[in-house]
Formats: structure tokens, sequence, C-alpha cells
């Protein structure tokens, strides 16, 4: 710790990188054991509605840290309501835009546009995945605030 009490340098731990045949271990384990599908998760809590007048539950919502393992079937669940949600929020603009309240497009352009941003953002998802460095420079292309960290690190 420096003199301002903030940490020197913010980045991950440094772990050990895992051989072939731990990794194939561990996803064998994920996939045949009911701790790897299932695990000890509330399911329970995911169907729960957080209404005002419905009584509080006694215990804190189950968290997840950063590294942490997750069940199969926990990941896959929260994994397609996260396509749900995402997907409501590519479609819905080119939508409203070219419907009666924007331009009033012909129905066979507003197809166009709603395949246009579903392409458009598999396209940038894949560039903020993928992290490209940009030639002969230590900046990274990223569709995030991630690329402040990495020149931070590669500064100091």
């Amino acid at each position: 710790m420096d003199e301002d009490q903030a940490p020197a340098q913010i980045l991950p731990e440094q772990r050990h990188r895992r051989s072939f045949g731990e990794r194939l271990t561990g996803i064998k384990r994920a996939f045949t054991t009911r701790q790897g599908l299932l695990g000890d998760y509330d399911y329970a809590f995911l169907f729960r509605p957080n209404l005002p007048f419905m009584r509080k539950p006694d215990q804190a919502s189950p968290f997840f840290g950063l590294n942490d393992r997750m069940p199969v079937f926990l990941a896959l669940l929260l994994g397609f309501q996260h396509a749900l949600a995402m997907l409501a929020g590519i479609i819905t603009p080119p939508i409203i835009l070219s419907g009666s309240g924007g331009v009033n497009l012909a129905p066979e352009q507003t197809q166009y546009l709603v395949s246009t941003a579903l392409i458009v953002s598999g396209i940038l998802s894949m560039i903020q995945i993928k992290r490209f460095h940009i030639y002969k420079t230590p900046y990274v292309l990223v569709l995030s605030w991630s690329h402040v960290t990495y020149c931070a690190k590669r500064i100091g």
C-alpha cells in the first residue's frame, strides 16, 4: 500500500495455469456430478418475486464472485435469461424507429433493420470478447472502459 492507502496495482490474482488434463477433469466433474450440475444453489430464490407486500426472505440473495464455480444448470438458466433480455434490447429500437412512431417503413425494411441490428451486435460482441490489439501500439480495441486499466498497467 502506498501513502494514499490505495493498492499499488489493480490486477487480478495470478493463478497457476492448469494443464489440459486438469481442465478435462474439471469439465468431467462439472457434467457428471450432482454438485457440478446443480450445486447447492437455492433455485426457489430465482422464482420468488420481490414484491413490497410479501414477507422478505431471511437469507441474503445468493452471490457468485468473479472466479467462483457456478453449477452448469444455473449457468444455462441465467445465460438463457440474459440472452432473452439482450434480444429484447437489440430488437426493440429498430422496430420502434421503423414503425408508425418513426419513419413508417415497409415490413421488409423493418425486417432488414432488425437483422442488421442483430448482426452488428454479434460482430461488436466478438470484438469486445477478443480484444484486438492495435498494430504497433500498446492499445486494445474494445467497446468498454477496460482499456483504461490496460493502458495504466502498460504505462505504470
